[in-house]
């Protein structure tokens, strides 16, 4: 059986890391307002759309057509939820569609977990030793909490993290004051991943080594240091990481356009505050990158 100071290890770096993640220092950008789809053609808000889209509203409030219509004109257009395939965020609709025939739902993949072995098994984050049932029953606890909670799954399309991502700024609104940029950005992507500490279950001994165990469906990252990589494969959701006056300052990536992308960050010019839609073109990110976290939702 391994000893339980491998463990206590493994506790040690994984601290480490996460205080070297939020150690990036606050920084500037540059701000321009990202164009709203025009609102006067609205569409049929779709239901079943909408429900598969916001698996924390269909939880909270049931799937029945009329409770959704009612959630999103009263709480999800406010939001910038998207009422239906192929909208904008917040956009105003006309009634509810036939969503037998007018929109596909869009579906979560269902993840499942191999066999874990026979242990031992410790239980994250103090190096509690239980048994296998103990340690799965655990697991089960916080795969329902995940799932509750809409965070972004495996198999989720870009829209729908941007969705979820939109609908974050009603909890971390324009303006308000939230600290420096790496706290900023660990809020937006605690709100769209889930607290990576709340997602480890534990270490499971398979061998000669230690597996941490996470909740299915819990979505990995990255680093990525290749600018000409980084262009390529950035997407909604990815954190950013640029030079910003000689130090470092890290944003939540908004959208993306053939001309640059839009952000979501906090502490611009250090006012500790968030700031929703700066602009960065292609070029001025890659004179700037230092490196993107790239979440392989």
């Amino acid at each position: 059986m391994k000893k339980r100071e491998n463990f206590a290890k493994k506790l040690i770096v994984a601290a480490m890391a996460a205080a070297m993640a939020l150690g990036a220092v606050e920084g500037a950008g540059m701000v321009t307002s990202p164009a709203r789809a025009d609102q006067e053609d609205a569409g049929s808000f779709d239901p079943v759309y909408y429900a598969a889209l916001y698996p924390d509203v269909a939880a909270a409030v049931g799937t029945s057509p009329e409770a959704l219509y009612n959630h999103y004109v009263n709480f999800g257009q406010k939001e910038g939820r998207i009422p239906y395939e192929g909208a904008a965020g917040g956009e105003a609709v006309d009634g509810t569609a036939d969503t037998v025939t007018d929109t596909a739902a869009v579906t979560t993949p269902v993840q499942t977990t191999a066999d874990i072995g026979n242990g031992p098994f410790w239980l994250f984050p103090y190096g509690e030793e239980v048994s296998k049932a103990a340690f799965l029953q655990e697991k089960q606890r916080r795969q329902q909490q995940f799932d509750a909670a809409g965070y972004v799954h495996v198999g989720w399309t870009e829209q729908q993290v941007q969705a979820r991502l939109l609908s974050l700024k009603e909890q971390y609104p324009e303006g308000m004051k939230v600290g420096i940029c790496s706290t900023g950005a660990a809020k937006i992507t605690n709100g769209l991943y889930g607290n990576p500490y709340d997602l480890n279950v534990g270490w499971v001994a398979q061998g000669d080594d230690d597996v941490l165990m996470t909740v299915d469906g819990c979505v990995p990252k990255r680093s990525i240091a290749s600018r000409s990589v980084a262009v390529s494969s950035l997407r909604v959701g990815d954190e950013v990481y640029v030079k910003s006056y000689g130090l470092g300052h890290v944003m939540v990536v908004l959208s993306r356009g053939s001309d640059g992308i839009t952000v979501v960050e906090s502490n611009l010019n250090g006012d500790m505050k968030m700031h929703w839609g700066s602009f960065i073109s292609w070029d001025e990110l890659d004179e700037s990158l230092l490196y993107i976290w790239h979440y392989e939702y």
